[in-house]
């Protein structure tokens, strides 16, 4: 039998679990209950040929894993409030679906506030230093590269001071756990599931921060010459 390799994702009071053809959500409730939703996902590559090309494959692999997060987060969201607060927000149960247009605003938004956060902040206040850092290119994206990975920090250090994320921060070695048991063949109990490690080797987060280092060499190719926009355009 071929094995899966599996991605995954912590969600508010629960784990979510991505295979290449599928999707399940596990998602504690107030009440102790655990509800697990899971549906079928059939990638796009094979529907559309295209998408199986360089650069819009890593494209389309990076919408598509934020339009599953996202969803996944705000089920997780409904699933693990009280009755009270359902009551007080008028969600039921299974209810509080996105809208396309609000997925598509709440992408939009996602991704205007990252590229201005950790690229074009970085990147403009490096600027500001020019006089004090001099002309050298590779000192120039350096700095950039630093600051950027500094606000990276900042910004997880900073978020999880947030009672909800600071929760699915907590589960973020759960889904590790989970996904190593998956892996590995056996059944998905508390039993099983402890006896892995919580750091994984596919960790998303560590990818990102792996990525920003990367790209300080990549970025130092770029003549620091080039005018704001031609820089903030590269990033």
């Amino acid at each position: 039998m071929e094995k899966i390799h599996v991605g995954g994702q912590a969600v508010i009071e629960g784990v979510m679990m991505r295979a290449p053809r599928a999707v399940a959500i596990a998602v504690r409730r107030s009440n102790g209950e655990i509800v697990v939703k899971s549906e079928l996902a059939v990638p796009l590559s094979e529907r559309f040929p295209i998408v199986k090309l360089p650069i819009i494959r890593g494209a389309v692999a990076l919408f598509t894993s934020l339009i599953i997060g996202i969803k996944a987060l705000n089920f997780s969201a409904n699933e693990a409030m009280t009755e009270e607060e359902k009551d007080k927000e008028g969600v039921k149960d299974g209810g509080g679906e996105l809208s396309s247009w609000a997925m598509a605003g709440t992408m939009t938004v996602a991704f205007g506030f990252g590229i201005c956060l950790f690229f074009l902040f970085p990147l403009y206040l490096t600027k500001l230093m020019t006089p004090v850092i001099g002309d050298n290119n590779i000192v120039f994206n350096l700095v950039d590269g630093v600051i950027r990975v500094i606000v990276f920090l900042a910004y997880i250090w900073a978020i999880s001071r947030m009672n909800d994320i600071q929760r699915v921060f907590q589960y973020h070695g759960a889904e590790h756990k989970s996904i190593f048991a998956f892996e590995a063949g056996v059944e998905l109990t508390i039993e099983n599931v402890r006896r892995f490690s919580r750091l994984h080797p596919r960790c998303g987060t560590s990818f990102l921060l792996i990525v920003m280092l990367v790209s300080i060499a990549v970025f130092s190719l770029i003549p620091k010459l080039w005018p704001f926009y031609l820089k903030a355009g590269s990033r």
